[in-house]
């Protein structure tokens, strides 16, 4: 494709008068990847046509999307409004983001998703200690909590600190659990640190005296694990007694949300061994670990580190992740429920978003492929191929 013809494609996409063939060639050609420079030049130029500073930089970039994408489709040119949310969260926001999953581009009207207030999660969760009683973690309850065992408790409101004062008081055992919306950092009371997902919860010692470090986790967990040779850490899966991570090494992530197909390990450094029954397994940087629960074997592969992490960095990041893949982040995410409407089940999408962002305005980017429609109603979202409109 001529540099000429890629222009022109561009122009027709964000006047909205592209043909289906004509979108096709446009897909197919950025998926190569050649014409990234090219592409990038485009959106840059459309958006200085924009009604926003001169002089802004692309260190400006993510706040002139907000902008943009906050802004009522009316007061944007025709045709603008859906350009600047695909292309500029390909090459602005995500710097990776475009948008594949087109089964038949239609030329029926897509109606905007209704603005409504869903908004992302926050840093929030409930210790219940060792005597059962509760107490809220988030900003409103920072501040020295007390005392369990021989650890002091401390919290900042974004995270869950445990202080180890030397005695020698009988180990007890605390749960961190986050709602859906909702997500915690903490140090366990050997310096280790984990980072806990939406409707996530750990049960840990308020101190490690024995010959090993035992934790046990659901929904997904990010360890940055403190060195300790002559205390082994290990991780274990709540209502998987056939599954352990022994920890070799540091920063890994254990995905086990009872939602999803398998239970994902993946490391970011060190080494881990994944134990599924008798079957062991050593990880290496950079791979996976998965175990279904209907098959009695572990799978190794290549990971996509970025993608399995970007939820620690506050990112959505998608690489041909179907729908449903998607919208089960979503629902944590937001604490929404979803439902579809018609079938979904070729719907893919790549792209890299910010968690800050609400759920319309992040529906709102995945309607601008023109292949999918979302509706809201009260808590639910509705998801609808647009073929099937």
């Amino acid at each position: 494709m001529t540099t000429a013809t890629l222009k022109e494609l561009l122009d027709k996409f964000k006047q909205d008068r592209i043909s289906a063939e004509e979108l096709e060639l446009l897909q197919a050609a950025v998926a190569t990847g050649a014409y990234r420079e090219l592409v990038e030049a485009d959106i840059l130029e459309a958006l200085r046509q924009a009604p926003v500073p001169s002089e802004w930089d692309r260190t400006e970039a993510e706040a002139v999307l907000q902008h943009i994408l906050q802004t009522p489709p009316r007061r944007l040119r025709k045709g603008w409004y859906w350009a600047a949310a695909a292309l500029t969260g390909a090459c602005l926001l995500a710097g990776d983001w475009w948008l594949q999953g087109h089964k038949t581009p239609t030329t029926a009207q897509v109606v905007p998703a209704k603005p409504h207030a869903i908004t992302p999660g926050t840093n929030r969760a409930m210790l219940t200690l060792a005597d059962g009683s509760r107490i809220p973690l988030d900003s409103l309850h920072s501040g020295a909590l007390g005392q369990q065992g021989n650890a002091i408790i401390s919290n900042n409101g974004q995270g869950l600190t445990y202080h180890t004062t030397g005695s020698t008081e009988a180990v007890l055992y605390n749960t961190v659990a986050t709602p859906r919306g909702g997500q915690y950092q903490l140090t366990l009371a050997d310096g280790s640190k984990v980072w806990l997902n939406a409707a996530s919860s750990i049960r840990f010692p308020t101190a490690f005296n024995g010959n090993e470090r035992l934790v046990e986790i659901s929904g997904e967990a990010y360890f940055q694990v403190a060195p300790k040779a002559s205390q082994p850490f290990r991780v274990n899966i709540a209502g998987r007694p056939d599954l352990q991570v022994h920890v070799l090494g540091t920063s890994f992530n254990v995905m086990a949300y009872t939602d999803e197909k398998a239970i994902t390990t993946t490391l970011e450094s060190g080494a881990v061994q994944v134990q599924h029954n008798a079957r062991t397994q050593v990880l290496q940087p950079g791979y996976n670990a998965s175990v279904s629960s209907n098959a009695d074997q572990i799978t190794v592969a290549k990971a996509d580190l970025d993608q399995a992490l970007a939820w620690k960095d506050g990112k959505f990041r998608f690489r041909d992740t179907n729908i449903q893949t998607i919208m089960r982040q979503v629902a944590r995410w937001y604490d929404v429920e979803v439902q579809y409407q018609g079938d979904v089940s070729n719907l893919a999408f790549s792209g890299l978003i910010s968690r800050r962002q609400n759920a319309p305005e992040l529906l709102r980017i995945l309607e601008a492929t023109h292949s999918v429609r979302f509706e809201i109603a009260n808590n639910t979202i509705t998801v609808i191929p647009v073929n099937a409109l």
